[in-house]
């Protein structure tokens, strides 16, 4: 049986480990039940702590949620020769700089207290960027790190003299996301988007648009990461599909399905460090992502971020007015039962958040201040992005409009 060492904040948690038939156990060091008891969240809320091993396919979850998905999976599968589908031996190869404040090293290699960042001229990361179709995520020999998801992307790291390259497990601070041929002005698009939600009082990832080259990137903040005296910090997280024990695959709902709103609230009842105070975060969130006409808001990009046992959701991320740019009308989590964006009213927003036990009453204020405060941003988050088309916003602020008419 192959295993990896599960490092979270530095200390040595747990042991993943994989059988010849690719069954993937998590266990649970001995003095870290002891220490935290029985049950307690340190990786994921459907990972507790315990001192039985974990062998369900929650497990195969979890892990792939770490990875990336689609071609760039495809393409580091063959860079590091690893079989089609086997998630232990890929994370083995990517597992120095993951998602959250997790590290996964051999048993004869503990992770690198810091790593290294080399630095790199504003010519090197576009070139860099033009190599992602081969080095997904700037991933080499001496780059060892993964994030989750489909979408083209660079991690870095930003220093007080520029770009650096993350070596030797050193964590990465910033994404960047070249603006896909297929989909010309998403950059600029995710910026307003990102922008707004700030602007309107909700938590969000810090973005902005830069040119390397010939090609225009969206720059994000990672909100996983902090400086702390000087030193760079990593932060656990999760997204709301390793929450809930789901594979990638299943990050949008459907007629049978299991993830949806009503999923993720059940999680922050449980889980939350102040619950009614999540939920009504995941509502805001819920709100504008309607009103922006984000169709794509699906598990994956809800997360939580861990805080001693508890959890709060992560700031809003990878959120843009996909409506503009996809040929689904439908939204990646259905709203009161209702899947598609033109047909979701603002009493349908208010009965999908008083579902989740909140106070019909206050379902009714947290949905309308978000829509007013969201109609009043949308302006002037077009104005600091710039080139953005008129359309964007009038179809939005309609949206704003509409919505609030639907109220009561």
């Amino acid at each position: 049986m192959s295993e990896l060492r599960v490092w979270l904040h530095d200390q040595h948690i747990a042991s993943l480990r994989t059988d010849r038939r690719s069954r993937l156990e998590l266990a649970y060091l001995p003095d870290v039940v002891s220490r935290y008891g029985e049950g307690t969240t340190l990786l994921s809320v459907a990972l507790p702590v315990s001192s039985v091993p974990h062998r369900t396919d929650v497990v195969e979850a979890w892990v792939d949620g770490l990875l990336p998905e689609g071609e760039m999976r495809t393409v580091l599968e063959r860079m590091f020769a690893v079989r089609r589908g086997d998630s232990f031996s890929l994370l083995s190869a990517l597992g120095r700089d993951c998602a959250g404040a997790v590290v996964f090293t051999p048993p004869e290699q503990p992770p690198q207290a810091r790593g290294r960042a080399v630095p790199l001229t504003d010519s090197e990361v576009a070139s860099a960027l033009d190599a992602l179709p081969q080095h997904p995520l700037g991933v080499d020999i001496d780059v060892r790190v993964s994030l989750g998801g489909l979408q083209s992307k660079l991690l870095l790291v930003r220093t007080k003299k520029g770009w650096a390259r993350p070596e030797g497990g050193a964590p990465s601070t910033h994404i960047l996301k070249p603006e896909p041929p297929e989909f010309p002005g998403l950059v600029a698009a995710e910026a307003f988007a990102q922008k707004a939600a700030a602007i309107a009082g909700l938590e969000a990832a810090s973005v902005e648009i830069a040119e390397f080259g010939n090609r225009t990137v969206l720059v994000v903040e990672r909100f996983d990461r902090e400086l702390h005296d000087g030193n760079l910090v990593r932060i656990h997280q999760e997204d709301a599909c390793q929450a809930l024990g789901l594979n990638p695959d299943r990050k949008y709902q459907t007629l049978n399905g299991t993830g949806s709103y009503q999923a993720i609230a059940n999680v922050l009842r449980m889980h939350g460090e102040r619950p009614e105070r999540e939920l009504q975060r995941l509502g805001r969130m819920m709100a504008f992502t309607t009103a922006i006409g984000n169709t794509d808001a699906h598990l994956r990009n809800h997360a939580l971020l861990h805080r001693s046992g508890a959890v709060v959701l992560a700031p809003v991320y990878d959120c843009a007015p996909t409506i503009d740019f996809a040929a689904t009308r439908q939204v990646a989590l259905w709203v009161a039962g209702q899947p598609m964006l033109s047909a979701i009213t603002g009493d349908h927003l208010v009965r999908e958040m008083s579902g989740w036990g909140i106070e019909t009453s206050v379902a009714l204020a947290t949905i309308r201040s978000t829509l007013e405060a969201a109609g009043d941003a949308l302006p002037a988050a077009a104005d600091s992005v710039g080139k953005l088309p008129k359309q964007t916003v009038s179809r939005a602020l309609r949206r704003v409009r509409s919505l609030l008419a639907t109220i009561g």
